[in-house]
C-alpha cells in the first residue's frame, strides 16, 4: 500500500552506482517517485537542502559510517529541515532523539517507518525542528571557539615550538 503518494526522492550528482540506480527505479516503477538530478554547482546546494521536507543521513553502522561524522545533519539542521539519522555510535555521542530521528542502521522498514512517523506528525517535526535550531545556535563556533583554542593550547603545554623550517616535535 502506499502510504505517501505524493512523495518524491531526489537524488543529486554522479557516482559509479548510478547505472545501478536507474536500473532498480526501472524495475521498482519508481520513475514518477524517485530521480537522480545532474550535479549543481555548490552555490545551489543550500537552497536545495532548504527546500527538502526531511533530511536524510543513512549511514552504515561499521567501523567507518560509525565513527564519521556527516556535516549534513548541521546543514539541514541549521536549514530548518528535520533529519533523520542512522543510529550510529557517533551520531547517538552528538546528538539525542529531541533534535533528530534515529532509525535502526540498514533496516529499510525502520527508515520508512521514521519517514511515515516525520511525515505524519507535524508536531513531531516541528518540535524536532526547534530543538535542532537551538542546539546549531548553541554548539556554532562563535560560541565554542574558545573552549577549542583552550583545548588546543592546553594539550601544547609543554611542548617544544618548532623553529622555522623545523617539524613539529613532542
Amino acid at each position: 500500500m502506499d502510504q505517501a503518494p505524493e512523495s518524491e526522492f531526489h537524488i543529486y550528482g554522479r557516482g559509479p552506482e548510478k547505472k545501478n540506480l536507474d536500473r532498480l527505479i526501472g524495475e521498482l516503477g519508481l520513475e514518477n517517485r524517485v530521480f537522480i538530478k545532474e550535479t549543481v554547482p555548490i552555490e545551489q546546494i543550500a537552497q536545495i537542502m532548504a527546500d527538502a521536507d526531511l533530511g536524510i543521513i543513512p549511514k552504515r553502522n561499521d567501523p567507518f559510517g560509525g565513527e564519521a561524522f556527516s556535516t549534513k545533519i548541521l546543514e539541514f539542521m541549521s536549514l530548518g529541515v528535520p533529519v533523520i539519522v542512522s543510529k550510529t555510535r557517533i551520531d547517538q555521542f552528538y546528538f539525542s532523539d529531541s533534535v533528530v530521528k534515529f532509525f535502526n542502521p540498514d533496516d529499510v522498514n525502520d527508515l520508512a517507518q521514521c519517514m511515515l512517523s516525520l511525515r505524519n506528525d507535524k508536531v513531531l517535526r516541528d518540535r524536532l525542528r526547534e530543538n535542532a535550531k537551538r542546539f546549531v545556535v548553541e554548539y556554532r563556533w562563535e560560541n565554542k571557539k574558545q573552549g577549542y583554542f583552550d583545548l588546543v593550547d592546553a594539550l601544547m603545554k609543554n611542548k617544544e615550538y618548532p623553529k622555522k623550517g623545523q617539524l613539529w616535535r613532542s
